[in-house]
């Protein structure tokens, strides 16, 4: 008996599936408030130099109530940018003279130095930050992004690591050995006595993060019946979004970076709990010979939803077709992806939409405190937007294709980006921004499922872990582009939105997957969608899939190829 034939036995959907469904959504909640919690740990607020820190305006009666700012006016110079939104300079103040008396009436216009005595903070939104404590600003302004662009390295390298030792050593001991990692990482951070302490645990937390997500990701899939794949996946992401608000409400109500740190790294420590209640996947198990450890994993399964199985699950004749296969196989290469000129066309043309669907999205929602309205609010509906996005991107794939939808949805969300340019600060340009974000975090489900069909059987879990690395780059590059923003206030969203743009034309040139028959060699791939111009036509095979019986007694059960293959989605997905 094949595993694809067990799982009905057991229940496509019973209480161990619902078991393990539930506590991967609660696992993307937790992984949203990790990944995108910086928003709020390193939150700009307006600072200025610290002058005359012992003047006290004790002389003068009516500056009383408010001598900082008498002591701005006199001490500190105008922003160096004309449209900033601080009406003193942030990193400059006058030369005051030795023995200089504080004299509210004075200007000290005069030569502009750089601050002398350090830094003061507007605290009366957040009361602390990383920025505030850390002092990460003026010439270590950059920090704040670089370290969040060290947890997307960590991504990077948790999403290769962990790939791989989900393979050899299993599904639950590397989504264990992850959740140690996401543990010690996201609460020591809570006690990071400087930048550099802040950062490295950032990385270990990211690092864990996605491993546990990929581990448990794949399990997950490989235990639910082939029909229910779409919508636990899809499920995984609304509740990754449902994360943005926990967030946000937590946020709202703490104030102080260290505060709101431990209280939402605590819950990672919950994760541990129902982890010993969860078997190996079966597919790993026989995939690795392991046939006794998974009849008798199948069967403590079936005793928990109260199914009945057959005496014999595997025969000899199984056990030795699974030998020979592990026997046979031959690993696949990634320079099988760039050998031929279509598969090579078809491969950067993905890489780089998956590259922009990551640099856009993080870019979106690590930037909503610069929309004009109220930080949190802005983040709130930042997340809730996803999940619309969510759900009509899982119909309309089917009603659409993958092809239109990918080009037209990205197309708009250029534009949106672009078009928030030249929209004032405030709640139409708020509305703009969240149609972007909309469209960015519709298309960045899309395609996983656009790239698994796209390239051939032999090498489609190497084609999409390929994408994902570029989707890496994309959110490590994001912060470090909303730094140019200093620079150029527009150039963010100007490089966002033209970006979004020329993917969706890119996309234009894919060929459309949905009723085709997958490619299932390498020459298939390589003639699926060829143009004349490379010297072929197109190979279009339509399926009829009224024909297919999808009744799994018949090992016809069918299914979507993107959940052959595992990886993962982070901000939306993790």
């Amino acid at each position: 008996m094949k595993v694809d034939e067990i799982i009905p036995l057991l229940g496509n959907f019973g209480r161990y599936q619902f078991f393990v469904v539930t506590y991967i959504n609660i696992l993307s909640i937790i992984g949203c408030m990790t990944t995108l919690s910086n928003v709020f740990f390193a939150a700009e607020s307006d600072h200025w130099c610290q002058v005359l820190p012992d003047e006290n305006c004790t002389s003068w009666v009516e500056f009383q109530d408010n001598c900082t700012d008498a002591k701005k006016a006199v001490c500190l110079p105008p922003p160096e940018r004309e449209n900033s939104k601080y009406q003193y300079s942030s990193c400059e103040q006058w030369v005051i003279p030795d023995g200089y008396q504080f004299n509210p009436y004075d200007n000290l216009n005069g030569s502009r130095i750089e601050c002398q005595n350090g830094w003061e903070y507007d605290t009366s939104q957040y009361k602390t930050t990383t920025i505030t404590e850390f002092d990460l600003v003026c010439d270590d302004g950059g920090w704040a992004s670089l370290a969040q662009s060290i947890y997307f390295v960590g991504f990077l390298v948790g999403s290769f690591t962990f790939g791989t030792l989900s393979d050899c050593m299993g599904r639950k001991k590397s989504a264990i050995i992850g959740l140690m990692f996401w543990a010690v990482g996201f609460i020591v951070t809570t006690f990071s006595v400087n930048i550099y302490m802040y950062a490295a645990f950032r990385f270990i937390a990211a690092f864990g993060n996605i491993g546990t997500y990929i581990s448990l990701f794949v399990l997950v899939l490989e235990i639910v019946g082939k029909s229910y794949r779409t919508a636990v996946s899809m499920l995984a992401g609304i509740f990754f979004a449902i994360g943005y608000f926990v967030l946000a409400t937590t946020a709202m109500y703490i104030r102080e970076w260290r505060t709101l740190s431990l209280v939402v790294s605590l819950p990672v420590l919950i994760l541990f709990f129902p982890a010993p209640f969860f078997q190996e996947s079966i597919s790993w198990l026989v995939s690795k010979g392991k046939i006794e450890e998974a009849e008798a994993t199948i069967r403590r399964i079936a005793k928990f939803n109260k199914k009945t199985l057959p005496d014999v699950l595997f025969t000899k004749e199984d056990i030795q077709e699974q030998a020979e296969s592990n026997e046979s196989s031959v690993p696949p290469s990634v320079i099988d992806l760039y050998k031929t000129p279509n598969m090579a066309v078809k491969t950067i043309n993905m890489q780089y939409n998956w590259l922009v669907n990551s640099l856009v999205y993080y870019g979106l929602s690590q930037s909503t405190g610069d929309l004009g309205v109220d930080d949190y609010w802005a983040f709130f509906v930042s997340g809730a937007v996803e999940i619309p996005a969510l759900i009509y991107a899982t119909f309309a794939v089917e009603k659409f294709g993958r092809k239109w939808n990918t080009a037209i949805l990205e197309l708009i969300g250029g534009v949106a980006c672009l078009a928030t340019i030249f929209i004032p600060i405030g709640i139409w340009r708020t509305v703009v921004s969240m149609i972007g974000k909309f469209c960015i975090s519709a298309t960045f489900s899309i395609i996983y499922l656009y790239t698994t069909e796209l390239f051939p059987t032999p090498v489609r879990a190497v084609g999409l872990g390929l994408c994902s690395v570029a989707a890496r780059v994309g959110g490590i590059l994001s912060p470090i582009i909303l730094l140019l923003g200093d620079v150029f206030e527009a150039l963010p969203l100007i490089l966002f939105g033209s970006s979004a743009v020329v993917a969706g034309m890119l996309a234009l040139f894919l060929p459309e997957t949905m009723g085709q028959k997958l490619p299932q060699t390498l020459k298939e791939g390589e003639d699926f969608g060829k143009c004349k111009c490379m010297g072929g036509g197109t190979d279009e095979s339509i399926v009829d899939l009224e024909e297919i019986d999808a009744s799994p007694k018949d090992g016809l059960a069918l299914t979507n190829p993107a959940f052959e293959v595992t990886d993962e989605k982070m901000s939306e997905q993790v």
